[in-house]
């Protein structure tokens, strides 16, 4: 993504010039710029591709689920942005049919117990190895650590009273679209607690590879 690079650089340089800014301040914006960029990128990546399928509404639910927890708890990440935004966009799609399937194949009592389950997993890993840093942004101040964790573990707990919620909505209504919000809700942060271990290092990293990345991801970069 170079042209995002670019674009950033100029838009930096400009504001820079503007406003009489120092090099250190226009690296700054530049930075935010491309971040600003790319991000909104992903998201309509995401949300084309997601029409396409048939499941928008899923997957923009599982992408933001996962992208919130991920700001807390860190994750590996792909060698290059187009990279990161071409594997976000295909995992979140994927997940979103996948949910979408459970809906029609599952019963209910079955879903219930799978989002247990997937609670149960998120919270374990939040626990254990939460925060995940990586080669550009290393977790080692214990303070910086502890708080990221918390953090986490305050998001998951949040969510998983909003899939409470959702849930009694879902009995008094019987409105499906309750149900479909809670099991996109775990599903995502799920996926982000997955890319924390060793199992979603080697989904990034083989996709990575597929695409050209050119060089190894970092596992447990804060270790």
């Amino acid at each position: 993504m170079n042209w995002i690079d670019n674009v950033s650089k100029s838009f930096a340089s400009v504001v820079s010039s503007n406003l009489s800014l120092g090099h250190d301040q226009e690296e700054v914006i530049a930075y935010g710029a491309f971040a600003l960029i790319q991000t909104v990128l992903s998201i309509f990546a995401i949300a084309a591709f997601g029409l396409l399928l048939g499941v928008f509404a899923e997957s923009m639910i599982i992408s933001f689920a996962a992208a919130i927890l991920r700001k807390f708890s860190g994750g590996v990440h792909a060698t290059k942005p187009l990279n990161c935004a071409v594997i976000g966009m295909i995992i979140f799609c994927v997940l979103g049919l996948m949910v979408k399937h459970l809906m029609i194949n599952i019963e209910f009592v079955y879903l219930i117990g799978l989002i247990a389950l997937e609670f149960a997993f998120v919270f374990y890993v939040m626990i254990k190895y939460c925060p995940v840093g990586s080669a550009n942004k290393p977790l080692k101040n214990p303070d910086k650590r502890k708080r990221l964790k918390k953090q986490s573990l305050m998001f998951t707990s949040s969510m998983l009273a909003v899939n409470i919620v959702l849930t009694y909505a879902y009995v008094l209504t019987n409105n499906i679209n309750f149900l479909t919000a809670a099991v996109c809700i775990s599903t995502g942060i799920l996926w982000q607690s997955i890319t924390l271990v060793s199992l979603g290092h080697i989904i990034i990293e083989s996709l990575d590879t597929f695409m050209g990345g050119t060089t190894i991801l970092n596992r447990r970069a804060n270790k």
